[in-house]
């Protein structure tokens, strides 16, 4: 129990116990307890309560008195700022955020800085729950051990998720080194696909270089499965026969000299995996504060979105030398990540894809030739022919369906490649 008391023209909050050293003090200086009863009392040292008894005379009751009394603790979060949190807490900018990220938010845009256990204390009472959920107990997989540089293993893959809280499922394609946890690109499509990931390596050598390894599940984007070569010979195994490789593997093997490596669970690419945990509950809330509402406004401004989450979680290397290879100049990287097909011309130099019929667009006779077909959002439509990179024209369509210029059939192409998720054996 606490007694408001009013010493001196001040008022002070004391306890019980607190009035009962006073009421001792002041006997013990009226000479009715002697100084060792007093010091028994309080079970302070009798120099101790010498020393009170002086500071009584000389200032009266305030003296014996805590300073700190009558004085919120340090830590003490008054009414209205406790309101202003919950406020905040509940508002439509806030909402979906767990208790840590709310945290960082106060102090970046609201100017509150309060410890995480008080902000915990105070959310908690008001009935809000964090956004977070904690494991269950089941089964526990052992943290493989982090590679020692940066760039020597990269892991990779995607998540579909309503990042835009639209109510549709969109895929962000992602990178994530694994020696450091540092994010080394990200880009969104409508659908897990070739170009996605193809956008993502482009951030990773140009930001970075080539990396060693990369890990990845085994999607047909990066991986064929075909079983035709579970019931290969003996003989076709020693001699070295060629696997078959996805449009993916072909670029980042053969063109690129980067390993790939197929995880056989989730749990073996486990730093991605928790990555996409933490994005979920990231990146939409930063979406939503930054006024960003669709995939081509997001890809522009993730680059800021991941320097900010590297600063905030990214770990040192065991070693400080860095992996990574840097970027040869020779390289053209749109024409590089480009999705390419062979297709072999007809006798006017003519070739289809998809229904689509295409011209090459050269002066010397290109009629019955075997060529390399290339198309992106970067270099439109190309043809690749004994090192030569030639423009095409778009000719018309099988079916005479009615479409005119070649805007129109990059659109569709690429459509139907987002849809086919650009599974495509090179």
């Amino acid at each position: 129990m606490h007694l408001l008391v009013k010493i001196g023209g001040m008022k002070y909050i004391m306890s019980k116990e607190t009035l009962g050293k006073v009421a001792l003090i002041q006997s013990a200086t009226e000479g009715r307890y002697t100084v060792k009863e007093v010091s028994l009392r309080l079970g302070l040292s009798e120099r101790r309560v010498k020393q009170l008894k002086k500071a009584y005379r000389e200032q009266g009751e305030s003296a014996v008195i805590h300073g700190n009394s009558g004085r919120h603790p340090a830590n003490y979060t008054d009414d209205k700022l406790r309101e202003k949190i919950i406020t905040l807490k509940k508002s439509d900018s806030y909402n979906e955020t767990n208790f840590s990220h709310f945290r960082e938010l106060l102090a970046e845009r609201e100017d509150i800085q309060i410890s995480y256990n008080a902000l915990c204390g105070i959310l908690k009472k008001a009935g809000i729950e964090s956004k977070r959920k904690h494991r269950s107990e089941g089964r526990r997989f052992r943290r493989r051990k982090r590679k020692s540089a940066f760039g020597d293993m990269l892991q990779g893959d995607g998540s579909s998720y309503d990042w835009f809280g639209d109510g549709h499922n969109d895929a962000l394609h992602g990178f994530i080194d694994d020696a450091t946890s540092r994010i080394t690109g990200l880009y969104f499509c409508k659908n897990e696909c070739l170009m996605g990931y193809l956008e993502v390596l482009r951030q990773t050598l140009q930001n970075h270089g080539i990396p060693v390894k990369l890990y990845a599940d085994k999607a047909g984007i990066f991986f064929v499965n075909n079983k035709k070569q579970e019931n290969w010979t003996v003989e076709e195994m020693l001699a070295g026969r060629a696997l078959d490789k996805t449009q993916f593997g072909v670029i980042v093997d053969e063109q690129l000299g980067i390993s790939m490596i197929s995880a056989h669970t989730p749990q073996a690419k486990g730093r991605i995996e928790r990555l996409w945990g933490t994005l979920q509950d990231r990146l939409p809330v930063w979406l939503k504060l930054n006024g960003i509402t669709d995939m081509e406004q997001a890809n522009s401004r993730l680059p800021d979105f991941i320097a900010d989450f590297n600063a905030r979680f990214a770990v040192e290397p065991e070693t400080t030398e860095t992996a990574f290879v840097p970027l040869d100049a020779s390289f053209d990287l749109d024409k590089l990540l480009a999705v390419r097909y062979e297709r072999t011309t007809d006798n006017c130099g003519c070739f289809s894809f998809h229904n689509f019929i295409f011209q090459v667009d050269s002066e010397k006779p290109l009629a019955k030739k075997r060529i390399k077909f290339l198309f992106s959002q970067k270099i439109g439509f190309q043809v690749l022919y004994d090192k030569e990179y030639y423009p095409v024209s778009f000719v018309g369509m099988k079916g005479n369906k009615t479409i005119t210029h070649i805007p129109d059939v990059t659109k569709l192409l690429m459509e139907k490649l987002y849809l086919e998720g650009g599974r495509t054996v090179a």
